[in-house]
């Protein structure tokens, strides 16, 4: 995958600060570039404990003190690469609810979704400076079911394709974020 954009992976556990962390990162970028905020927005609102956390992240986004370009976009994220510029920061929030959004919402094949995230992500990655990834460890609490199972391996697969293209790859654990590849040019 070789773009002119960058790649920057954030994980973690649920609600262990990736989303807060990552903002920071895209906004650092975004100043030290000169260029706009954008954040694609994964999630769907299913039930009132996510419409509490859409609520939330939307709130916080209004008192930082930048301008953030919302895109809503539950599957098929490769059509937005034309919205993007190349000096463009890009916050993807979150890979794991878009993985689930294309198994559930698009009913496709399982095998089809690995393949098409990566097309979209590439795509994504190349029309803009940065993209920031967000996304859950899921296997942190190992499931015996046949579809979680492979709904891990899915996003694992995601994981490891993203992490090798990645300029820098985040850990984040109780708030705290540690650089697990890359660092400054």
């Amino acid at each position: 995958m070789e773009t002119k954009s960058s790649i920057i992976f954030v994980t973690g556990g649920v609600r262990s600060g990736k989303s807060s962390f990552a903002e920071s990162l895209a906004i650092e970028y975004a100043r030290k570039e000169k260029a706009d905020l954008h954040y694609i927005a994964t999630a769907v609102n299913t039930d009132t404990e996510m419409q509490e956390r859409i609520t939330r992240h939307q709130q916080i986004r209004k008192t930082q003190k930048v301008k953030w370009n919302s895109h809503e976009q539950a599957v098929d994220i490769g059509e937005l690469a034309g919205v993007f510029s190349e000096k463009d920061v890009i916050l993807l929030d979150c890979l794991t609810v878009l993985v689930n959004n294309e198994l559930f919402l698009k009913d496709q094949r399982q095998e089809m979704i690995e393949v098409k995230l990566k097309k979209d992500l590439v795509e994504l990655s190349r029309s803009c400076r940065y993209l920031i990834l967000v996304s859950n460890e899921v296997t942190y609490e190992p499931s015996t079911d046949p579809f979680v199972q492979n709904y891990s391996r899915i996003l694992n697969r995601l994981h490891y394709f993203l992490v090798q293209h990645a300029k820098e790859a985040y850990l984040v654990e109780l708030g705290i974020a540690q650089r697990k590849k890359g660092g400054e040019e």
